[in-house]
């Protein structure tokens, strides 16, 4: 029985490991080159509805941005060519509901997700 349980820990030790090395390893492909959660900034947050998404570190020249509501409903969506490792996107909803939603933004698919609030 002690054998059985050593043998039972050891793969869950090793399949961890394993786990832990493959998600070093999508990191390095990550297209966006998104790795730190400061390199999306989105202010002011929550805002009154116009609010500028800011991102540092990019290394993909086109990016898809979108924008859902809280239900998963798209709202916007536009297409970002950019050749300099820094993006900023002005977007206004102050003519959509006051509430959550989520800002996405997508290259090669690869995806971030952040959230804004409009108060």
């Amino acid at each position: 029985m002690k054998q059985f349980i050593l043998t039972v820990l050891t793969c869950f030790t090793v399949l961890l490991v394993q786990a832990q090395g493959g998600a070093t390893q999508q990191t390095d492909k990550n297209p966006l080159g998104l790795v730190e959660e400061e390199d999306v900034a989105i202010y002011p947050n929550p805002s009154n509805g116009v609010f500028t998404i800011s991102v540092s570190n990019l290394h993909a020249t086109q990016v898809e941005l979108t924008i859902l509501n809280v239900i998963g409903n798209e709202i916007y969506r536009e297409t970002l060519s950019n050749n300099e490792p820094k993006l900023s996107k002005t977007i206004n909803l102050d003519r959509h509901a006051k509430g959550l939603y989520y800002v996405k933004l997508e290259a090669d698919n690869y995806s971030a997700v952040r959230r804004v609030v409009i108060k």
